[in-house]
């Protein structure tokens, strides 16, 4: 959407909400009830929802009417449902959707860290964003849809870390970014750790699908997950009761790429991310039936425990005051000849 056009637009659609824009409300049934929530679409065939009581993370995403993201079982959920209870009760919370966000001090399994248990992935997404705003700014001539909000982790003698997010949705082409920063605002050295889970879901993914990434090494996490190796980037029709298969990339360049390539539906979603502040990447294949999902997840020290990312060398540590900026951006296309070029960055 250009700022140049909307005057001429107006001639004929009186509200140009209809076209683009946000529309903000509050979830009204079921275990969604209470929560805020924010629709967007840009005006191109892109339309996503955020969950400001979920940490502005984002439950659904639509590309001209198609499903891209996973949507779990369990279904959207207030974060005053939650219960930490190792990993079990992440997962009777877990929507996954288009990106569930994993942090702020720890992520990955569940572990006893110090005589503490930490459970699986950490308290961010059942965490509700403070300070949720929304606008339409300008670069140029382009309208961009903005939102902000922050998230903090804190606890009595202990930790102090503010995560404050902004996602860019773009009006000019179907893509969108997250751009997060994290301070220590405590007086002592603390732990960081974020994943981005992003999650596809049919029909973007569906047998036949494959994914392409510019890593430079691919890692097998378990025996199951090394039978698979060869096919590791060929999406395979749902299974009964299959378990889970996770792939570890690392040896990005300077920018990380990875694209799920539907050839039946002729779209891609294409991902970028700093991978210097994000340096592996988790391929999460799940055929399972009723979970069939593929996660496709930068991170800053892996998906392993917290005593694991450690042990690794992976850990971060924030110093009082500092700051850690990340975050990544996701661009979903119809275009056979872009989808062509983008599969020549891939390894």
């Amino acid at each position: 959407m250009k700022k140049s056009e909307m005057q001429t637009l107006r001639q004929y659609v009186g509200d140009l909400d209809a076209i683009f824009g946000i529309k903000d409300y509050t979830c009204n049934d079921g275990p969604a009830r209470g929560m805020r929530a924010l629709d967007v679409k840009n005006g191109k065939g892109l339309e996503m929802t955020l969950a400001a009581d979920r940490g502005l993370d984002i439950p659904c995403l639509r590309y001209k009417g198609v499903n891209v993201s996973f949507a779990a079982k369990v279904g959207l959920r207030a974060p005053s449902l939650y219960t930490e209870d190792a990993g079990r009760g992440f997962l009777k919370q877990f929507n996954a959707g288009m990106l569930t966000t994993c942090g702020i001090t720890y992520a990955g399994a569940a572990c006893e860290d110090g005589g503490r248990k930490l459970g699986l992935h950490g308290n961010y997404d059942n965490t509700p964003a403070a300070k949720v705003a929304y606008e339409t700014v300008y670069e140029g001539d382009e309208a961009i849809l903005r939102l902000r909000g922050e998230v903090r982790e804190a606890c009595v003698f202990e930790e102090n870390m503010l995560l404050t997010r902004e996602v860019r949705i773009h009006t000019e082409k179907n893509a969108y970014q997250v751009i997060d920063r994290v301070e220590n605002q405590g007086f002592e050295p603390t732990p960081m750790m974020l994943i981005y889970h992003i999650n596809f879901g049919h029909p973007l993914l569906d047998e036949g699908a494959r994914i392409y990434v510019n890593s430079g090494h691919v890692e097998p996490r378990d025996d199951f997950a090394r039978e698979g190796l060869a096919i590791h980037d060929r999406m395979e029709a749902p299974e009964i009761g299959r378990a889970e298969q996770c792939y570890f990339h690392t040896g990005f360049p300077a920018q990380g790429f990875a694209m799920l390539h539907n050839e039946k539906l002729g779209m891609a979603a294409a991902l970028r991310f700093d991978a210097k502040a994000l340096p592996l990447l988790c391929e999460w294949k799940c055929m399972r039936a009723g979970e069939y999902v593929l996660g496709l997840e930068p991170t800053t020290s892996g998906v392993l425990s917290r005593v694991e990312a450690r042990a690794n060398g992976l850990l971060i540590t924030l110093e009082p005051g500092q700051v850690y900026e990340s975050g990544f951006e996701m661009e979903l296309t119809d275009d056979a000849a872009l989808i062509e070029e983008y599969k020549k960055m891939a390894n």
